[in-house]
């Protein structure tokens, strides 16, 4: 009998070690995490050959600004990969910041194919939750099989660095987490890949510009373009030359004022003569600029009229090539109120519950893939659905020749002051609706993907839609995109302000 209570009390202290050892979260971290991460990341058909970034979820997306705990996580799984042969892990996390001039450029890795994100929560019962997904970038959906998650409490240290906020040093560049006015060897470093990646993509021809001063007047950053040029030339994606007359293109870089200190500056390489083949280029970060202003701003001294508005700059390769200027008309008729192809008409859209619809008209010059968003004013931005009203982003196939006309929430138009824009607004004032046309079918899908996670709107009544921080997570993803696929794009919007 003693022999078996004995028994009893060493399993009970077994058990309840083990229930320790769960919820110790640095030990389920290197014992379970781990291991399982690599295995999978390793082993696994789905991973293999696929570039890999590890970041921090939050509301299901990455986040350029978290917590030091979730941070520092990561960065152990991070290390965990890089330490692990077979992973093959994106550049901006598994490369150095700076090529040296002696390699050539490796573009191989920045196209990253899955995010492995953490997340770290705090429950309602007061115990703490860490999860690990995959998500797939191309499909937009969550890796089957692929999780881990743990719950528990935190140690003092550990709850201490959940409360202090961090920058994710991976997003350098974007929105929260721009380069300093002080850094121009990091921001010459980050642009000069991202061009040099685009400069080799091409194979029209090869860009000859002046070694001279590249900068434009009122450009901030004069070191950083002359910085970039000659890491370009030294990686052998352009050539530098002082004679004049074998020049083809000019290498400039300007910063444009988003807020406050806060710039967004844009390196270009551009053909000097316009029927030439080859193509203009572009790469851009943002940059915090202290102390400084833009040429015929008025000085700090002297207030400003106005508060600058703030916009974000998506390319517009493909441009008029596109799509002609946009307009707002009223229809009566039942068949251009319904998209072409929906076939199963939902009684609460609007192409079905109004009479008069409204109707977007742009004339199209290419056939392309255009997608309808809407900023509506004081409620942020949405996805337009279509009579159809789909979950999934469908897409809208235009011919050229043939008008594109797309319908749109009811508007009176009567009452209404239109106008187009040639900037994307980060938070409009008014409703503002853009059309965006995607001339490559693969490019489209991608879009489409990172449209998917907008906010459906698909009636007369007012959706609330993306705002805030998520709205600048969203255009910084979808800026990239755009650069990305920048010679099939192009984008139209226009301004509508009720002026009763």
């Amino acid at each position: 009998m003693m022999r078996s209570t004995a028994a009893v009390i060493f399993l009970f202290l077994l058990a309840a070690q083990a229930v320790a050892a769960e919820r110790n979260l640095d030990r389920w971290f290197d014992r379970e995490l781990v291991p399982f991460v690599s295995s999978q990341l390793v082993d696994h058909p789905r991973f293999k050959g696929e570039s890999v970034m590890f970041v921090v979820f939050e509301d299901n997306v990455p986040a350029s600004v978290s917590n030091e705990l979730a941070i520092s996580l990561r960065d152990r799984l991070l290390d965990a990969a890089l330490n692990t042969p077979g992973i093959s892990v994106g550049r901006r996390q598994g490369g150095t910041t700076a090529t040296p001039a002696a390699q050539s450029v490796d573009c191989t890795r920045d196209e990253v194919h899955y995010y492995i994100g953490i997340s770290v929560s705090r429950r309602i019962d007061g115990l703490y939750g860490v999860s690990v997904r995959a998500l797939d970038l191309e499909d937009r959906n969550w890796v089957s099989g692929f999780g881990k998650a743990w719950q528990g409490t935190l140690s003092t240290i550990q709850q201490r660095a959940m409360r202090q906020t961090q920058a994710d040093a991976t997003f350098r560049g974007a929105r929260d987490v721009p380069f300093s006015g002080d850094e121009p060897d990091l921001l010459a470093a980050h642009l000069a890949h991202e061009l040099a990646c685009a400069l080799l993509r091409e194979t029209s021809g090869r860009y000859i510009v002046s070694s001279n001063r590249m900068a434009e007047p009122g450009d901030n950053l004069v070191a950083t373009v002359e910085l970039v040029g000659n890491n370009l030339a030294a990686h052998d994606a352009l050539e530098l030359t002082g004679d004049e007359q074998q020049i083809n293109a000019r290498l400039s870089g300007k910063a444009h004022q988003i807020d406050g200190a806060l710039y967004q500056y844009w390196l270009t390489v551009s053909p000097t003569d316009p029927g030439n083949e080859l193509s203009t280029l572009s790469a851009s970060a943002y940059v915090l600029l202290p102390g400084y202003r833009l040429a015929g701003e008025p000085s700090p001294r002297q207030p400003p009229a106005a508060r600058p508005v703030a916009t974000v700059s998506i390319p517009h390769g493909g441009g008029d090539a596109l799509l002609g200027p946009m307009r707002l008309l009223k229809s009566q008729d039942r068949g251009i109120c319904v998209l072409s192809g929906d076939t199963s008409v939902r009684a609460t859209s609007y192409g079905e519950s109004q009479r008069p619809c409204s109707v977007l008209v742009a004339d199209t010059r290419a056939d392309a893939i255009v997608f309808v968003l809407e900023y509506q004013a004081n409620y942020g931005l949405v996805r337009l659905g279509g009579s159809a009203c789909r979950e999934r982003t469908a897409p809208h196939v235009v011919t050229r020749g043939e008008p594109m006309r797309y319908p749109v929430p009811f508007t009176t138009i009567g009452s209404s002051e239109i106008r187009e824009i040639k900037e994307w607004r980060v938070s409009p004032a008014v409703d503002t609706y853009y059309a965006f046309a995607v001339s490559d079918s693969r490019a489209a899908r991608e879009f489409a993907n990172h449209i998917d996670s907008l906010p459906l709107r698909c009636n007369g009544s007012i959706r609330r839609g993306l705002e805030n921080n998520a709205l600048h997570r969203w255009l910084e993803a979808f800026a990239v995109l755009a650069e990305r696929h920048a010679r099939h794009v192009g984008w139209r919007a226009i301004e509508v302000k009720d002026v009763l």
